[in-house]
């Protein structure tokens, strides 16, 4: 068996290239050699692993090639050695009442945040080689379709999920996106297929480009929340209305920016999306109650989603392309994390400097 490079975060701003077994496919299983693993916003913040959890192996937005595969494997999934394709981060138990509807997200194997002791997740994929366990969610890409641009499906499947599942964003509506990372631009792709009338998204003036992006991607508006006011404006753009369904992609976990989603969204049947947020120095409860919003938290995306995703990139439609915007060697993760949170400049003493493929 050989070896192979993978980083390992250790804590806050610390990560470090080291060598492992190259895994081996077992009997059931395969190995992904890993052509492109994407950049979730989450690692921009570059935080330590968390209370409880040990240092690991990171990067869950990822495509490759499947280098090694068991026959079981290649029969379950209708792949053979040679094939690229997109792999999900979850690994479901396939037997619970969710998994048996497609619903793996909410399967208790996944569930990491109440279920700290499952193996939850596909090791990481900024290493070299990745093993795949017989329960891997995988989708075979198109020939027309590369590494790079798979990596993005996750994200923009998040978008769907997010926007137009949860937040019901379709023909008519107006839609407020907080946050242009790859998820945000995700959901506004998605809310621009999906048929909505108005989009406006939101970021900070260090997301000049990404707003850029999010207007070729089909937002009608974009707001720089740092030189304009973000309330006022909004209401603005919807004549006093509020936006039908509030996003938020972002990834500080602010209580400013939940306060705002709340005071844009229409009264009456609007729908604020969110995520995991630590605590709140104070939640607008009365707001909500006295606009009768609807408040959403979602997690992750569907395997439709992400096929959708998918069929998007390979049609060439759309400049998807312009969400691909650094491209860095594994031995420079380190960076990529830092670019990915708006720092560009590296931290001495924080890499190791050995190359790889």
């Amino acid at each position: 068996m050989g070896s192979m490079l993978a980083v390992v975060k250790l804590e806050a701003e610390h990560l470090e290239l080291r060598e492992f077994p190259e895994p081996d496919p077992g009997l059931d299983g395969a190995v992904l050699k890993v052509e492109a693993a994407g950049m979730c916003g989450a690692y921009g913040s570059f935080k330590s692993p968390g209370p409880g959890r040990s240092p690991g192996l990171q990067g869950h937005e990822n495509a490759g090639t499947i280098v090694k595969a068991s026959r079981i494997f290649e029969e379950r999934h209708g792949v053979t050695e040679g094939d690229l394709v997109a792999v999900e981060e979850y690994v479901p138990c396939y037997h619970c009442e969710y998994c048996r509807v497609g619903d793996y997200r909410n399967c208790w194997a996944t569930d990491r945040r109440n279920n700290s002791g499952s193996a939850s997740r596909i090791p990481g994929g900024f290493s070299q080689y990745i093993y795949l366990p017989p329960n891997v969610v995988l989708h075979k890409l198109p020939a027309n379709v590369s590494p790079s641009e798979a990596a993005l499906a996750l994200p923009i499947g998040n978008g769907v999920s997010w926007a137009c599942a949860a937040g019901e964003v379709g023909p008519g509506k107006t839609v407020v996106i907080q946050g242009p990372g790859s998820k945000g631009l995700g959901a506004t792709l998605a809310s621009k297929i999906y048929g909505a009338s108005c989009i406006i998204v939101t970021g900070l003036s260090r997301d000049k480009t990404r707003l850029q992006t999010a207007q070729r991607l089909g937002a009608d508006y974009t707001l720089d929340v740092q030189t304009q006011d973000f309330v006022p404006t909004i209401m603005e753009i919807t004549d006093g209305r509020g936006a039908d369904a509030v996003v938020d992609c972002t990834t500080g976990k602010s209580d400013r920016v939940m306060l705002q989603a709340f005071e844009v969204v229409k009264r009456r049947g609007g729908v604020v999306v969110t995520q995991q947020y630590n605590e709140l120095s104070s939640f607008p409860m009365k707001l909500m109650a006295d606009r009768f919003v609807t408040l959403r938290v979602c997690r992750g995306h569907s395997y439709t989603s992400v096929a959708m995703a998918i069929e998007w990139i390979a049609s060439g439609k759309y400049p998807l392309g312009d969400l691909i915007t650094h491209r860095y060697p594994l031995a420079q993760t380190d960076a990529a994390c830092l670019a990915s949170g708006g720092v560009r400049q590296d931290k001495p003493g924080k890499r190791d400097h050995r190359q790889t493929d």
